[in-house]
């Protein structure tokens, strides 16, 4: 018994001669933080943006982040990013059809827009109004534009009243560059002169919109700008076949004062003489816009020779119409027009409406 309490007491005497720091364990090492790991976003990206969506040139790469550009789930490390080319941002677009187009027609013009949601209200429809907006959709989006009833009432020993069902077809191949199907769709003619009644389809359109600058606030006289380019086919039934006609337009817009949009449009387009054979003339179209409430829009627009798309006869023509937005996907337009003169038709008619994908 004293042998062990000399063992004990030898040991509690060590213990108490030691200092009050040795006798305590020493504290758990805490983490430094990593001399590259960043405390925010570049700039440029919002600090609510996912960081392992951030490209690698934009200066700063997460370590061991998931890379995006294809369908693969593989992590790879800083060194590989940074040996890839810059990154488009429609690559990482949650959208299938979007990546697929950002593989083929590469671009890093307008960062992150092909990420968002599709909205019907920037831009607009097209076919609302007789210009066309210089602005085009963003790679990957999709609208579907339709008039189910156009009507054109007749015209003095030039044409008969008819009906048509038009649509335009609007992809965003790239964030500047739009592809378009557009088509006066399924026609219907009244008899007219030694001409019977008839029921057609209406020649295809095949078109190109680009978008080459938006407007510059600090100069308000600059118009934002866009080109088209388009080539209506041969593709139609008998009755409406025309030979290919090709036509191009510069696009622009001015923002008035009074939040009054102005869009006009000026260009050459072709079309079929008597003999056959191919004229061309210089074609303007116009349309002031005013907003009266967040969804409904009124404006008042004409055209010289043809609307922005060959969708009415060659003449003047003045009208109003309205487009109402229904939410972010959806909008509704129609517009009631008459030519100027005895050439043209007394009336031109529009009810449609457009979709956003």
């Amino acid at each position: 018994m004293i042998r062990h309490w000399g063992v004990y007491g030898t040991t509690l005497l060590v213990v108490l001669a030691l200092p009050a720091s040795a006798a305590q364990p020493p504290p758990a090492p805490q983490e430094q933080p990593a001399e590259d790991a960043p405390t925010e976003n570049p700039p440029g990206f919002p600090p609510e943006f996912p960081r392992d969506l951030i490209p690698p040139d934009s200066g700063w790469l997460p370590r061991g982040a998931r890379w995006l550009v294809t369908d693969s789930s593989d992590e790879v490390s800083d060194e590989e990013l940074m040996r890839l080319s810059p990154v488009d941002p429609g690559l990482s677009s949650p959208l299938p059809r979007t990546r697929w187009l950002a593989r083929n027609f590469l671009e890093t013009v307008d960062p992150w827009r092909s990420h968002e949601p599709a909205n019907i209200r920037d831009p607009g429809p097209d076919t609302a109004n007789f210009p066309n907006s210089p602005y085009t959709l963003p790679r990957g989006w999709v609208y579907v534009e339709t008039t189910p009833f156009t009507w054109t009432a007749a015209t003095r020993n030039v044409q008969s009243a008819g009906w048509n069902w038009e649509y335009l077809v609007r992809i965003g191949v790239t964030d500047r560059v739009e592809f378009r199907v557009f088509s006066n769709g399924l026609t219907y003619s009244e008899p007219f002169g030694q001409s019977a009644a008839y029921t057609a389809l209406a020649p295809l359109v095949l078109d190109t919109k680009i978008h080459l600058w938006g407007a510059d606030d600090k100069n308000v006289l600059l118009p934002s700008a866009g080109l088209e380019f388009y080539v209506q086919t041969n593709w139609a039934s008998p009755q409406l076949q025309a030979g290919t006609q090709p036509a191009a337009t510069l696009l622009f817009s001015n923002e008035l004062p009074w939040d009054v949009l102005l869009e006009w449009n000026v260009g050459i387009g072709a079309t079929t003489n008597d003999l056959g054979n191919l004229t061309y003339q210089d074609i303007v179209q116009f349309a002031f816009t005013k907003s009266l409430t967040p969804d409904l829009q009124i404006f008042f627009q004409g055209y010289v020779n043809q609307a922005s798309l060959p969708r009415y006869g060659q003449n003047t023509v003045l009208g109003w119409g309205f487009v109402r937005y229904f939410g972010s996907r959806t909008s509704l337009f129609g517009s009631y027009n008459s030519a100027t003169d005895l050439a043209g038709p007394a009336s031109v008619i529009q009810l449609g409406g457009a979709a956003a994908f």
